[in-house]
């Protein structure tokens, strides 16, 4: 016998809310939201990478290592933000829409700094880093992001 053929009062008929981590089986994610998380993903693991470098090369020259610890913090505790903000958006949390944008912005600044400095190698990482950073504010203020995420 059925719960609604039993009658039964203590039972609550309205469905359960689907979990924010977990979408639906027919729920796809819109292109707009992850093309922002996968880009913010990207630059987060760039800069641990980027970290990873700077400390192999305060070991090896040992007169650089007295502000290499202070750089290290500083830049693992953006790359944590911007993984945060990459699962924030995952889960469709509005809330992470203007620290990505903000994120974005920081990349413009290194991205022109970079192009502004010695080398070719230097100056193609500057424009893919320009490149990444319009392409995440566009896709930031994007309407078709803001219709994906959840208040």
């Amino acid at each position: 016998m059925s719960d609604e053929q039993s009658g039964d009062p203590g039972r609550d008929e309205a469905a359960p809310a689907p979990s924010a981590v977990v979408p639906a089986a027919g729920d796809a994610r819109p292109v707009a939201l992850t093309a922002t998380v996968g880009l913010v993903l990207v630059e987060g693991l760039a800069v641990i990478a980027y970290t990873v470098g700077i400390a192999i090369a305060a070991v090896q020259e040992p007169g650089s290592v007295a502000a290499a610890p202070v750089e290290i913090v500083i830049y693992l505790i953006f790359a944590a933000a911007m993984l945060a903000c990459g699962r924030a958006l995952w889960q469709r949390r509005r809330a992470a829409r203007t620290p990505c944008g903000v994120i974005q912005l920081f990349g413009l600044v290194v991205g022109w700094t970079l192009t502004q400095g010695d080398g070719d190698l230097t100056h193609r990482i500057g424009y893919a880093v320009l490149a990444g950073s319009v392409i995440g504010i566009a896709l930031a203020i994007s309407p078709a992001l803001g219709d994906a995420l959840e208040d």
